[in-house]
């Protein structure tokens, strides 16, 4: 064996095998997202794939993905003081698409719990290019990350 060859074959093993299905999930709860918040049926429109996925670092037999899904700014009333309330709406509505899926709130997310991998959807207000994200720790309040920039430092 070369060294060339050993590299092609370790990189091979690295890549992951079930992206189709990771992105189908993605599609499936950015779409249900969207018919709530936009009456639209985009499966890509407003979610934004963000952690080691989002980067194009995960490694196959990854098991934790993030997304960011961007709520409409007209919203903002309706959520400012209530920060678990949207999660919970977002929860009630991936629900309705995986009903038979393990699906509840941890602090800022929503956990989707499928068999193979989790994905951990984040509701979040864009901002002057960053994104308010709720906290329900504490009686609740919002905190900003700069996704974006975060995924392009890395590229």
């Amino acid at each position: 064996m070369t060294v060339n060859r050993d590299f092609t074959l370790f990189l091979g093993n690295l890549q992951i095998k079930n992206s189709d299905t990771i992105s189908g999930r993605y599609g499936s709860i950015t779409r249900s997202l969207n018919l709530y918040f936009r009456d639209s049926d985009s499966r890509t429109n407003f979610s934004i794939q963000a952690g080691s996925y989002g980067r194009h670092s995960g490694i196959n037999g990854i098991s934790d993905l993030d997304m960011l899904y961007i709520i409409p700014p007209a919203y903002w009333d309706t959520y400012k003081n209530d920060p678990a309330r949207l999660i919970d709406h977002c929860k009630t509505e991936i629900s309705k698409t995986y009903p038979n899926t393990s699906i509840k709130r941890d602090r800022n997310v929503v956990v989707v719990s499928f068999q193979d991998f989790v994905i951990e959807v984040v509701p979040v207000f864009e901002w002057k290019g960053k994104f308010k994200y709720p906290d329900t720790y504490n009686g609740g309040k919002w905190r900003t990350c700069d996704t974006r920039a975060e995924l392009q430092s890395f590229k």
